[in-house]
């Protein structure tokens, strides 16, 4: 399974950065135990005039790593840039339609697990996990997400909660969606905030909100990955946690997971709000 890797923008003075390795460590038994190095360049794509355009590439050299930040290519709060990994001296297209398929780093028959860190510094100190959107979430052209809260942190040490759902088409889209967010137990709605294909949508969301119940998370009309994070209050020493959360499919077991998905979906996709 082949994947992209979104950069993304964001405030409060948070920097994020993806970093790319192009080494593959889990091989066959019987194979070379040193990583095989793939011959890369990682292309870096954002949407602009209603087509994709190439906004720099960068050779992955010895030792097999490249960083690459949302400071230096200046990224606004909700911008995205992917990052596409292609074989060594690929001729890329300045302005497709369709972003290119990313390499895989697969070199035989051994899974391997498409990695790529995405890091987040902020006041000193860094978080990151692993940021990868696979290439079959970002063909689909229209889809559902709901996602809960337990990530939300209500501790009066909180000074934000920033709730990113990562929004990848591979195809420029310039379709207009709707993130709502809504207390859980008493199903009223707490903000709706519009966002366009292939870029981040952000909600702000303070300790006393995410105290006040559990909250849900949906969109009727596009998928997407949800990441959140956590800041300390401006008064106290930097703290800041970096968490995502699995699609409802991971919450049931072999031939429930579909079935339970569409189950539960329906359920949170369907409640009437106040």
């Amino acid at each position: 399974m082949s994947c992209y890797y979104p950069l993304i923008g964001l405030p409060h003075g948070i920097t994020s950065s993806v970093c790319y390795s192009s080494h593959t460590l889990n091989q066959r038994a019987g194979s070379s135990s040193i990583p095989h190095q793939h011959a890369v360049d990682l292309a870096l794509y954002g949407v602009s005039a209603g087509r994709w355009q190439l906004r720099g590439c960068h050779p992955v050299g010895a030792p097999g790593d490249v960083v690459v930040t949302s400071a230096e290519l200046g990224l606004a709060p909700g911008e995205l840039v992917v990052c596409v990994p292609v074989a060594r001296d690929t001729a890329l297209e300045p302005s497709p339609t369709e972003l290119p398929l990313p390499l895989s780093k697969r070199i035989d028959r051994s899974p391997v697990a498409e990695r790529c860190s995405l890091s987040f510094a902020w006041r000193g100190i860094s978080s990151a996990y692993q940021g990868e959107y696979p290439v079959r979430m970002a063909e689909l052209s229209h889809g559902t997400l709901v996602s809960f809260d337990p990530l939300l942190q209500s501790d009066p040490a909180v000074g934000t909660n920033l709730v990113c759902v990562v929004n990848l088409c591979r195809r420029v889209d310039d379709a207009v969606h709707s993130l709502e967010c809504f207390n859980a137990a008493a199903r009223r709605l707490i903000r709706v905030v519009p966002y366009r294909s292939n870029s981040c949508c952000l909600i702000e969301l303070d300790a006393a909100t995410a105290a006040a119940g559990p909250l849900v998370f949906r969109s009727a009309g596009s998928v997407g990955i949800p990441i959140f994070l956590t800041l300390s209050r401006p008064d106290l020493p930097p703290s800041m946690s970096v968490e995502h959360t699995h699609p409802p499919t991971e919450l049931f077991w072999e031939h429930d997971r579909l079935p339970g998905s569409r189950l539960l979906k329906a359920s949170w996709l369907g409640a009437a709000l106040r």
